[in-house]
């Protein structure tokens, strides 16, 4: 029962952290959340329980997670021109 918990709780974790070993760059959506959580606090806060393992990917990765790092981004950009 534990292992079976433990394994739905934090396979999406373990697979991006496997993942993530490889050494490859980090697809679109990646660098997105993460340029996006260093400009914004709410977004910095949203990586924070990513990384804690207190939200999972698909949470982590949800639409209006996507569409706040977006705009963080753009609202950056906008800045810096």
């Amino acid at each position: 029962m534990y292992a079976r918990r433990h394994r739905r709780r934090l396979r999406g974790h373990q697979y991006l952290a496997a993942d993530y070993a490889k050494a490859r760059p980090f697809n679109p959506l990646e660098r997105l959340m993460f340029s996006a959580s260093a400009r914004g606090e709410s977004l910095a806060r949203h990586m924070h329980l990513f990384a804690s393992r207190l939200i999972g990917p698909l949470r982590f990765l949800n639409p209006v997670a996507l569409a706040k790092a977006s705009a963080v981004n753009i609202k950056h950009r906008g800045a810096a021109v």
